[in-house]
């Protein structure tokens, strides 16, 4: 197959990290192109992917002008959209394709007018929209990171934490969605001594200059491997308000980190499935006594059985969702 990743946000986070792993599955067999803006971090995108994947940066101005002709010279058999800045501009008149998109946010009907399939990755984005979407949809979850060489050490050592300190982490775009603002808060508010709480992720600036006044809190901006952040963590925290998955969560679970995470619909379907700490949306009261809790108890890694977020399994199954649909 011609696949066309289409892509027009502006940032590097989970969504943008999907695309490029699933772009690295599907060159093995297909021949695989990403359409993106030439303002969001080329050299990100291009260190996360196989020499063999064509890219396509465009302007942000007369988008829908450039993706046309983009694609009447691919003629792709299948255009995967990426978030709905990129499927509202397809137009079916433009070719004999397919177009697919994955419900990395909310759905909303007017931006997928033109979509023959929708990949969901939770129970509540599959029942509400089946109610008013008339295409192909189908359920695949998501898959955690590859692992890399482990820096424990260097990374540590690098940031200046003491060895003996506990260490909380998260990672994420600084966004209201995932409440760094409230974890921020109920950590700064506790005190609690050789602890820090490591949060990265891109978008952080007004934050960090609301906890200068804590040195404990460490911002760091997005970096190329997040698994040489969970390498030095001793227990992960995610208290997102809402999701449609939640991938950080599952990454820290390959890594066997101990988690205290908030339940959203997107985590809802199958965290009951793992020994994880839950705590309510916004609920200060559960996540400074969860804080405490580890920071005295300290637990150990653990194993979690993560079959069903496979890689390899997941992108396969994708690939045949396609297929079902030039069928």
């Amino acid at each position: 197959m011609k696949i066309i990743h289409l892509i027009l946000s502006k940032g590097f986070a989970g969504t943008e990290r999907y695309v490029c792993d699933l772009a690295n599955h599907q060159q093995n067999k297909n021949k695989v192109y990403i359409i993106k803006l030439k303002t969001n971090n080329t050299d990100l995108f291009k260190k996360n992917t196989s020499k063999k994947i064509i890219y396509f940066e465009i302007s942000n101005f007369f988008k829908k002008i450039y993706v046309k002709k983009i694609i009447n010279k691919i003629q792709p058999d299948i255009i995967h959209a990426h978030l709905g800045n990129a499927a509202k501009i397809l137009k079916k008149k433009w070719g004999f394709y397919k177009t697919v998109t994955t419900m990395h946010m909310n759905f909303n009907k007017k931006y997928f007018n033109h979509i023959d399939g929708i990949i969901c990755s939770n129970n509540h984005q599959l029942k509400n929209i089946k109610k008013i979407y008339k295409g192909k949809i189908i359920k695949i979850l998501l898959w955690p990171i590859e692992k890399f060489k482990n820096q424990k050490n260097n990374l540590k050592q690098k940031l200046k934490i003491p060895s003996d300190y506990y260490i909380f982490g998260s990672i994420g775009r600084f966004h209201p969605q995932k409440g760094f603002d409230f974890l921020a808060k109920s950590f700064d508010e506790i005190k609690l001594n050789k602890t820090i709480l490591l949060l990265v992720g891109n978008g952080h600036e007004q934050l960090k200059k609301k906890y200068t006044h804590n040195k404990n809190i460490i911002f760091l901006d997005h970096i190329k491997h997040p698994t040489n952040i969970y390498q030095i963590l001793d227990s992960a925290v995610f208290v997102s308000r809402w999701e449609s998955f939640g991938i950080t969560l599952i990454e820290a679970m390959q890594h066997k980190l101990p988690i205290i995470t908030t339940v959203h619909e997107g985590n809802k379907d199958w965290l009951g499935e793992f020994n994880v700490t839950k705590i309510k949306i916004d609920n200060i009261k559960q996540l400074k006594k969860s804080l405490i809790f580890f920071e005295n108890s300290k637990p150990q890694k653990k194993n979690y059985k993560l079959d069903n977020f496979n890689y390899q399994k997941n992108c396969n199954k994708i690939e045949k969702f396609y297929k079902s649909l030039l069928k």
